[in-house]
């Protein structure tokens, strides 16, 4: 299950970070699987460019070494697990 929170700056900045949950015997949690901070051009603009790029598994195309994970963030990915979890439905 992927959760992507993306926090504008403006019109034309913004970050995006990307969460995976995995379930797994023994393995669960939470993993920061990709950070970005993007630009385009002007709002006519569709395609966002990045200027700055971490992922956990393409690691040759990272241009930082560790991403910020603010805490607003964090607890905005926690609150919508919550509200997937409460939301799925119980079959037996």
């Amino acid at each position: 299950m992927r959760i992507e929170i993306i926090r504008p700056d403006g019109d034309l900045k913004r970050e995006l970070w990307e969460f995976g949950i995995f379930l797994d015997f023994g393995r669960e949690g939470i993993r920061l699987d990709r950070y970005m901070f993007q630009t385009r051009k002007s709002t006519r603009h569709k395609n966002w460019n990045m200027q700055t790029r971490w992922q956990r598994v393409f690691k040759r195309e990272n241009n930082i070494a560790n991403p910020p994970l603010p805490a607003d963030v964090e607890k905005e990915m926690r609150q919508q697990c919550q509200n997937i979890i409460a939301n799925l439905p119980v079959e037996r």
